[in-house]
């Protein structure tokens, strides 16, 4: 596949963004996208991308090679689903509201995991006995 060069501006405002595409040996395109069409961009990458990768492994998460985008401070929502689990959905800055859908046996695992780690641990106490 031949190399294909881009470059991505957000306007000045933060109204816009535009968006640079130049395959090699052929005129560069751009596009001028708002809010709302940059989404609509994304969520269709994201299908794209979720078509190519039908089929393959997913990623070993427990490796340290892997690469994930991580979320610090942001809002986020849980809503029981029953008798499917739930629903965990928080704002990412990069992709936008994201979710995902936890099976009961998965939030027992994760129940489990912050049990284990952070309430039966003992706290360090501040004072030296």
């Amino acid at each position: 596949m031949s190399e294909v060069q881009m470059a991505i501006e957000v306007a000045q405002d933060r109204k816009a963004v535009a968006i640079e595409i130049a395959p090699s040996e052929q005129a560069p395109l751009q596009l001028i996208l708002d809010l709302d069409e940059l989404n609509g961009l994304i969520s269709k990458l994201g299908n794209a991308r979720s078509e190519m990768v039908a089929g393959q492994p997913q990623p070993d998460f427990e490796n340290e090679g892997v690469t994930i985008s991580t979320v610090a401070n942001t809002k986020w929502y849980i809503k029981a689903s029953p008798p499917a689990g739930a629903l965990f959905a928080f704002d990412h800055p990069k992709f936008g509201s994201v979710g995902l859908t936890l099976g009961a046996d998965q939030i027992a695992q994760i129940v489990s995991f912050l049990t284990d780690r952070f309430i039966l641990q003992r706290t360090q106490s501040a004072e030296k006995h």
